[in-house]
């Protein structure tokens, strides 16, 4: 039943107006047909009154000989006249409210014809297959005129220019209906369109405020939210930027004090310390910095991206081999990808050993697969290694376990261009790890 329903608030709306007018329009044709059936029925009882009186009046007046060649000559196709020295119809009258109008409008036509001189009743006619509605009169002399006339009413009908009046109406209405609809639902897929970009880009262009006043506030809200996430976001690169200076400034002084330290096994301690040091500041204020490093996205091609970082590793001696799609277009933040991609590939040649990667060029998104020979990642620490600092082994030893970023960082770049990471376990072993990247995301 859903499948019947449309998904967009203006395909609905247009839905309920055509069921509504559809409803509509039926029911005018409904009142239409009542009302003209009663107004022609009501028509033709008086036209079958007068008709009957008029004959009946008429042949009263004419000698005996010239009663029946002037009954067939009023007769018609509708109306059958026949005149009788004797009643063709027996004394029991039949009465409906139908004969009841018909013996009321005679009445008022002609009020000397006594009650008793009217008689009414029902016949089958088999050779025709007809049912016929009988009236026999009783004129002056006491013979008798019979008349017999088709018993069932005909049903009153649709005009064919009302009901094209009546159609071509309710075809301009939905048509009209269905631009009012779209113009007004305009604002909103605009808005949509806007969270998307934003979504995904926060520097992208707003909203427009236009349209019915409430999407117009709706939309001012949304541009007033995302200036203000903009400014938090520039106020802390500026401070994480400060806050690098402040860090790295100390970590220079002391580098450049240990290089007077006479012992060089302490130097050399105590360089190793300061390395340590700086890449942890390193990694932290890039994940805090997040993606607001200034680059504008492109459309760039992933496999040069995957084959850039796989020659690279593969020419410091480590294990990885890239398969797959060699072409992926995508509209990215090329270098924010190749960060991402790089820890992950990096993870699996750390701790699985060696690299798998494959390419696959997707209708709808580009994906890539990363799988190693390692110990893999139980389930229920899946979602715990994406969080900062977090690493499985209870060392803090980096020569191990490393920033506890890498994962963090990929999937907050992977999730900014509308994607995301998932962990899996191979069937022989190790872990597999799917990056979806959809193509509609970045724009």
């Amino acid at each position: 039943m859903r499948r019947l329903v449309p998904d967009t608030l203006a395909g609905r709306t247009i839905v309920i107006l055509v069921i509504g007018l559809g409803l509509f329009h039926l029911w005018s044709i409904w009142i239409y047909q009542i009302g003209t059936e009663n107004l022609l029925g009501s028509t033709r009882e008086q036209g079958l009154a007068e008709h009957l009186v008029s004959a009946i009046h008429a042949l009263d007046e004419l000698p005996a000989d010239q009663r029946e060649p002037t009954a067939h000559a009023l007769s018609s196709p509708d109306l059958e006249v026949h005149w009788s020295r004797s009643s063709l119809m027996s004394d029991r009258t039949v009465e409906t409210e139908r004969l009841a109008d018909l013996r009321r409008r005679i009445r008022q036509l002609a009020p000397a014809l006594a009650e008793h001189r009217l008689r009414f009743g029902y016949a089958d006619d088999a050779e025709r297959h007809r049912h016929l509605l009988l009236a026999s009169m009783q004129l002056g002399d006491g013979s008798w005129v019979t008349f017999s006339l088709n018993a069932f009413r005909q049903g009153a009908t649709v005009e064919h220019d009302v009901l094209g009046s009546l159609t071509a109406m309710a075809v301009g209405i939905i048509v009209v209906s269905v631009l009012l609809v779209r113009s007004m639902t305009a604002p909103l897929r605009a808005l949509a369109d806007a969270a998307d970009r934003v979504g995904t880009d926060i520097s992208a262009q707003g909203a427009p405020e236009a349209g019915p006043r409430e999407i117009r506030q709706v939309a001012k809200a949304f541009n007033t939210m995302r200036s203000r996430i903009r400014r938090l976001i520039t106020d802390r690169t500026q401070t994480l930027a400060a806050v690098s200076h402040d860090l790295k400034t100390p970590l220079t002084r002391l580098r450049l004090r240990a290089e007077f330290v006479g012992d060089r096994e302490l130097r050399a301690s105590i360089d190793a310390d300061l390395d340590e040091m700086e890449r942890m500041i390193d990694s932290a204020l890039a994940f805090l910095r997040g993606d607001e490093t200034g680059e504008e996205g492109r459309t760039s091609d992933i496999g040069s991206i995957l084959k850039t970082i796989c020659d690279h590793l593969g020419d410091t001696g480590d294990d990885v081999v890239l398969s797959g799609d060699h072409f992926a277009p995508l509209h990215c933040k090329p270098l924010a990808i190749k960060r991402a991609l790089s820890n992950l590939i990096e993870n699996a040649v750390k701790y699985g050993g060696r690299a798998r990667v494959s390419l696959t060029d997707g209708a709808d998104e580009v994906i890539v697969m990363i799988e190693d020979d390692g110990p893999g990642i139980a389930e229920t620490e899946r979602e715990r290694v994406f969080d900062p600092f977090y690493r499985i082994e209870g060392s803090r030893s980096r020569e191990t376990g490393g920033s506890g970023l890498g994962l963090t960082v990929a999937r907050t770049v992977v999730r900014a261009h509308g994607g995301d990471i998932t962990l899996q376990t191979r069937n022989c072993g190790g872990l597999r790890v799917l990056v979806a990247l959809p193509k509609s995301a970045a724009r």
